[in-house]
């Protein structure tokens, strides 16, 4: 065959072609331009990024007429010959069909004797993660101490499969995958020379179909060539790969972030339609997905496989969602992809999937709900709490418990101050001062404090203290006894600083009352301008209103 594919005909002949592995290249070539050259290294990475052409450069390095020079001349006998893979000095071996301890032997039996026309003799054994654990020993002593005419290049895709015993004695380079950017750019350089007509775009979707493997993305440009020529439309590109327009998944994230199921079956059943299988959709979706995550926690560096107005696009449509919120879609999409993969039924899975995630409750921020509340807390100084029997004392009393070498007579006299300063205020109520009185008397009585406590209901009005029981109760049998009203009269004018007529009644609770009184309650909790600020602050709702029962 005269034809000659892309991957072989454009493969790196020298160091500065090797695409994206910049400082192995720099290491490999100081290290060579100092004759410092290990005997031994292992190249490790992904299919496609150059560990075998960059095995060859080594060799060409090694044994240019020229050299040993990091710039090989790539034009004499020995730099072509190595490049053709007919150098008798330069040995590529497969270690997929070269496994056993018998191949290792008659490696290590050869390695005695002296280059035939280079200066070194080569051994580059590729997927060397295949050999077995006795070939793997036999190779110890000669990997470890080698000839000076030898140098083994060790390659492989699993490098967590060799024992750390060969390891050991090697250099270890990891390769790396080529960015999306970098390949597309090369691509196109290829293009130019080849005078192959194509868009930019179409490159950059074939680049990141590739996936990081500069052999793959040579191999479906060379696919395409074959379809359609030298005129590549991008319509005809992405229909002969199989290749999910990239704008369909944006449209998706897009309906997912704006909570519209619609859209997304809608663009569902268009990608079906150009034949692209449920399963394929759900990949690039969760792909686009851990972009949109990425990039909201790590910036626009920390995503190499996206150009940079797919990264400004992505970051538009996601910049009102929270990062939890994006992480709660993540991990629901990578749930869902795996079920899918799974189901007899994918399509509708998928379905099912995209409605769960344009459906879902967004995640707040803890730190914006602390925001929230904080604003709250200020706005709160200026309102007064909502009157209940339950409710803490009142902020003016417990600061001043709260003192230091305060005496019992000077509490009372300015909690009796503090109380006439709320009675006089605007928004002041009358039962929280009767619940201010009640923690007084406790600190001072506990029995009579709680009985007060649990009395039905206490009114002050018109200096009369009113308490309100429910008949043949022990608290209207105690309240009523002359002693307890003494003491209890006394505690008022400490507390409010003036005297109070005690009136003590007993009264029949029926069930209509309590439901009435009980709805009273309700509607005034509802109406409290506590109450309605939080609604505003938290973009909430009153669900429900609870009111604790006397024996809580």
């Amino acid at each position: 065959m005269s034809y000659l594919v892309l991957a072989r005909k454009w493969r790196p002949q020298s160091f500065d072609e090797i695409i994206g592995q910049d400082y192995i290249t720099k290491t490999l070539k100081n290290a060579i331009s100092t004759g410092k050259t290990a005997h031994a290294f292992i190249f490790s990475g992904p299919r496609g990024v150059g560990k075998t052409s960059a095995a060859r450069i080594v060799a060409k390095a090694l044994n240019c007429q020229n050299g040993p020079t990091p710039d090989p001349c790539t034009q004499c006998d020995n730099c072509r010959e190595i490049a053709e893979g007919k150098s008798l000095d330069v040995i590529e071996i497969d270690a997929a069909s070269h496994t056993g301890v018998n191949d290792v032997r008659e490696i290590i039996d050869n390695i005695k004797y002296l280059p035939t026309s280079a200066k070194n003799k080569v051994y580059i054994i590729d997927e060397v993660h295949m050999l077995s654990q006795s070939a793997f020993n036999a190779l110890l002593k000669t990997l470890e101490e080698p000839p000076p005419h030898v140098l083994f290049i060790l390659a492989t895709t699993e490098v967590h499969k060799i024992p750390i015993t060969i390891l050991s004695r090697c250099q270890r380079y990891g390769f790396k995958k080529v960015s999306v950017e970098n390949m597309k750019d090369t691509l196109f350089s290829i293009a130019l020379k080849e005078k192959i007509k194509i868009t930019e775009e179409t490159l950059y979707i074939v680049s990141q179909e590739a996936d990081g493997s500069m052999r793959d993305a040579l191999s479906l440009l060379d696919q395409l060539i074959a379809t359609f020529g030298g005129n590549v439309r991008h319509e005809d590109a992405v229909k002969s790969l199989g290749i999910l327009d990239r704008s369909l998944i944006k449209l998706a994230v897009q309906g997912i972030i704006d909570n519209d199921p619609k859209s997304c079956i809608e663009i569902l059943h268009q990608a079906i339609e150009k034949g692209i299988s449920p399963g394929r959709f759900a990949e690039d979706m969760l792909k686009s997905l851990r972009h949109a995550l990425i990039l909201k926690t790590s910036g626009g560096q920390a995503v190499s496989d996206l150009s940079k107005e797919d990264k400004v696009e992505m970051e538009k449509i996601t910049s009102g969602e929270s990062i939890e919120t994006l992480e709660m879609i993540f991990k629901l999409m990578l749930e869902e992809a795996e079920n899918i993969q799974r189901s007899f039924y994918p399509q509708m899975a998928l379905e099912l999937a995209l409605i769960k995630l344009s459906t879902i409750e967004r995640i707040v921020p803890v730190e914006s709900i602390i925001e929230k509340i904080e604003n709250l807390s200020k706005s709160l100084k200026t309102t007064t709490p909502i009157p209940s029997r339950f409710d803490e004392p009142h902020e003016s009393y417990s600061s001043v418990k709260q003192g230091k070498h305060i005496t019992d007579e000077t509490t009372h006299e300015m909690v009796g101050t503090a109380n006439r300063q709320v009675e006089n205020s605007p928004n002041a109520g009358a039962n929280y001062r009767v619940k201010d009185f009640i923690k007084f008397v406790k600190t001072k009585k506990l029995v009579l404090g709680a009985r007060l406590e649990q009395a039905n209901e206490i009114i002050l009005e018109d200096s009369t203290f009113r308490i309100v029981c429910a008949s043949e109760s022990p608290e209207l049998n105690y309240l009523r006894q002359n002693s307890s009203k003494k003491v209890l009269e006394t505690y008022l004018e400490r507390f409010f600083s003036e005297d109070f007529k005690i009136h003590v009644e007993g009264v029949n609770l029926q069930k209509s009352d309590q439901g009435s009184n009980k709805k009273g309650t309700e509607k005034r909790i509802k109406e409290h301008p506590t109450v309605k600020d939080a609604i505003e602050v938290f973009s909430g709702r009153i669900v429900s209103v609870k009111l604790k029962n006397r024996s809580e």
